[in-house]
């Protein structure tokens, strides 16, 4: 992600391939990844069967004396301990704010809506469509989970465990009580998504 960071992504186009609702079936993108790096020259907005998908890319800042660090798919606030309680501080950009008790919090872009944040009971959002936000186990009946239109600030309210600071899956140091981590979008990158035959 460092060239995303950098601005200079937008040329040199990201083939996702999996089984998300984002990326491309395996087989698929090898039968086609010929015709794809072929047309990767060009600045037309479609590659043989595949558009250019802007997705956005996290910054996620305040992490203690951790570095400025990149997500393309998620940002999650985990305690160290399974089914340990903390409490969040979720703010939004537009204003509102509110307070979770919760195993942890996900920010998910497009592209990893589907995944860890699915899995704990959030949206699948789609391109352009914002970030999800969601909490994991939260302790109520009726959790709440949200469409961020801009960025978030999370910060450990309650600690009772350690809470890790998860980025695309690879731990990154702990995350620091009553210090607001912001996550937002720093820049966009072009997913080749495929076209309808």
């Amino acid at each position: 992600m460092r060239a995303a960071a950098t601005g200079d992504a937008r040329s040199a186009p990201i083939l996702p391939v999996g089984d998300g609702r984002h990326a491309v079936d395996p087989d698929r993108g090898t039968e086609r990844v010929a015709g794809v790096v072929d047309g990767l020259g060009g600045s037309a907005s479609a590659v043989d069967g595949f558009s250019r998908v802007a997705h956005p890319v996290l910054a996620v800042d305040g992490a203690g004396d951790a570095p400025r660090r990149f997500a393309a798919a998620d940002v999650a606030f985990v305690t160290a301990e399974p089914a340990r309680i903390s409490e969040y501080g979720i703010a939004f950009s537009d204003g509102e704010s509110v307070s979770v008790r919760a195993d942890g919090a996900v920010i998910a872009t497009p592209l990893g809506s589907d995944g860890y944040a699915a899995a704990a009971g959030g949206p699948v959002v789609s391109p352009g469509g914002g970030l999800s936000v969601v909490p994991v186990s939260p302790f109520t009946t009726r959790p709440d989970t949200w469409v961020a239109s801009g960025g978030v600030r999370v910060t450990v309210e309650r600690e009772e465990e350690p809470v890790a600071l998860v980025v695309d899956g690879d731990r990154r140091g702990t995350v620091e009580p009553h210090r607001a981590v912001g996550v937002e979008v720093a820049t966009t990158v072009d997913l080749l998504s495929a076209t309808a035959e």
